[in-house]
């Protein structure tokens, strides 16, 4: 009695178990086949230097980025050129935080956009937002300590006017947020935050 694997194995292949294969058939199929090609060195090391430049490493999320401060590819990539000079960050009035300021384009006009930096594993204290903020994470992440939910690289997180919360950095990495606030924020323990004024 035939095994039912040898019932749907093709004919061909039913006729030629237990041969071994053609070397002339194999080498034929071969050929046949997409060829490998191996970039060269040059040009390898050309796509990861322009992968690395602070002006397309967070390029992947440009079209998050352009929908949140309303600016092109340009203007971001040059957001970023900034963003890789240290004495372009200003410090917070809240321990830990960097913050680095932008003007985004005309539907992101009356807010306080910029990149913010929070140390890994710091805290954002609790806060009130006094109008719509919006939140893209760029690199690390954090756990908002209201909802439990983390927020990783690549996710939005949205806030109405008049919700609170406090998030804290996760442990293994810098975190790094582009931001877009109306309003300002009221924190715990240092009041009023406006655009421009923190």
């Amino acid at each position: 009695m035939k095994r039912r694997v040898d019932q749907e194995l093709p004919e061909f292949a039913r006729d030629d178990r237990g041969s071994r294969a053609d070397p002339q058939l194999l080498d034929a199929l071969t050929s046949l086949g997409p060829r490998s090609t191996i970039p060269s060195a040059g040009l390898r090391a050309r796509l990861l230097a322009e992968i690395v430049t602070p002006r397309r490493r967070f390029a992947p999320l440009f079209d998050a980025l352009t929908e949140l401060f309303d600016l092109g590819d340009e203007a971001l990539a040059a957001v970023f050129e900034r963003a890789a000079s240290a004495s372009e960050w200003r410090s917070s009035p809240v321990p830990q935080t960097r913050l680095l300021h932008l003007a985004g384009g005309p539907r992101a006009a009356g807010a306080d956009n910029g990149l913010v930096r929070l140390a890994a594993g710091a805290t954002f204290p609790l806060h009130t937002h006094l109008g719509q903020e919006r939140v893209l994470v760029l690199d690390g992440g954090y756990k908002d300590e209201q909802s439990g939910r983390l927020y990783l690289a690549g996710d939005l997180h949205e806030m109405p006017a008049g919700s609170a919360h406090a998030y804290t950095a996760l442990p293994a990495r810098e975190l790094l947020l582009a931001v877009s606030v109306v309003a300002g924020v009221e924190v715990e323990g240092l009041g009023i935050l406006t655009p421009g004024g923190s």
